[in-house]
């Protein structure tokens, strides 16, 4: 986890607006009884405010789920969240973003947002099968963007928004005759190049390749996307061609409705990527 060490002048209250975190999220991270009382040179841990498992430590992957269960059954079990990992508050919802989880398993997800207490998590998780994981009821909501800067805004796309999670490691880089994703500073093997199914090769903000979905994932997303909509009376949407590659959250995305991706608001995330396909999940 990110730290901040105190520097003279400094209050709570100003460092959680400079790094774009609720100032109750820092005190209870930091486990701070007086937030009146911070000494110079403390060094405070800073959560990370979205749902990439780059911000989080990933353990070890978990024993693979069961064969999935049909494309509109949703699992509201395995990886259910407990209330205090989320917002017990209803809110109202007119986007659905994608992201992918920059991990190999939905466990490992699970158990990253698990171990901080930001309340960072997505409602759902798709998995390599195609199981559609909820982890909470989406009425409610948690942190998942990590906005630079959006604590003066109340979160407001966090709290307007359902987020899907799918289990995708992200970009990767070529290394002899292979490609890496990003343990060990990208020397974890994900797959050969001669694997061209399990890759796309697109340039995008610095990358070369990126993992592919899997058929199954894209099968899923369809009918679970077309569930929330129905749900919440979402409009049946998508960014124009130009803009789905484009963060702009303070002028194109401020105020779309519809189906939109991390990417969209965050110039530094790369979910969901080039290798998502927009047309093939019939969104």
């Amino acid at each position: 986890m990110p730290t901040y060490t105190v520097k003279s002048g400094d209050t709570l209250s100003a460092i959680a607006r400079r790094l774009g975190v609720p100032l109750h999220l820092l005190i209870e991270v930091n486990d701070i009884r007086d937030a009146n009382r911070i000494r110079v040179g403390q060094v405070l841990k800073v959560p990370g405010m979205s749902t990439d498992t780059r911000e989080h430590p990933e353990p070890p992957p978990a024993p693979p789920p069961a064969p999935a269960p049909a494309a509109l059954a949703v699992n509201r079990d395995r990886f259910a969240l407990p209330p205090s990992q989320y917002m017990h508050e209803e809110t109202d919802k007119d986007l659905i973003i994608v992201h992918f989880t920059a991990g190999s398993t939905a466990s490992g997800a699970f158990a990253s947002w698990m171990a901080t207490d930001a309340r960072v998590a997505t409602a759902y998780i798709l998995d390599l099968d195609g199981t559609i994981y909820e982890l909470f009821d989406p009425r409610y909501w948690a942190y998942h963007l990590g906005i630079k800067g959006a604590a003066s805004q109340n979160f407001r796309h966090d709290r307007r928004s359902v987020g899907i999670e799918i289990v995708n490691v992200g970009p990767l880089k070529e290394r002899d005759g292979a490609l890496h994703w990003w343990p060990n500073d990208f020397r974890t093997r994900f797959c050969g190049l001669d694997e061209a199914d399990k890759y796309v090769k697109k340039s995008y903000r610095g990358f070369q390749y990126y993992a592919a979905y899997t058929p199954a994932q894209s099968a899923a997303l369809g009918p679970l996307v077309d569930h929330l909509r129905q749900r919440f009376s979402i409009p049946k949407r998508l960014p124009s061609l130009a803009q789905r590659e484009q963060s702009d959250p303070s002028g194109y995305f401020k105020d779309f409705r519809g189906v939109a991706a991390h990417q969209n608001f965050r110039a530094d995330k790369f979910d969901v990527g080039p290798a998502f396909d927009w047309g093939s999940t019939g969104l």
